[in-house]
């Protein structure tokens, strides 16, 4: 439960977006828009909160990790040349 402790806040100053999160091992609590998206991309979420009511995952329809990512999967880290 510690990784979990640490990956809840972005750690800035300001109060982050935060989504409510129900993971496989039955807790609840609040995620950082970062920390959900990890955790949901792990296979680690059973459903989330959105304004108009819980979301399961595998079974409602829900956007593509790869266009909603902070950090996509392909992108180029390189410094421009």
């Amino acid at each position: 439960m510690l990784f979990v402790k640490n990956l809840l806040s972005d750690g800035g100053a300001a109060m982050p977006y935060r989504v409510n999160v129900e993971l496989k091992d039955g807790a609840v609590c609040q995620m950082a828009k970062k920390s959900f998206n990890i955790f949901l991309s792990l296979g680690r979420v059973t459903k989330f909160k959105r304004s108009n009511g819980w979301v399961v995952v595998g079974k409602d329809q829900m956007r593509d990790l790869e266009k909603n990512s902070d950090y996509p999967l392909r992108a180029d880290r390189r410094a421009p040349s």
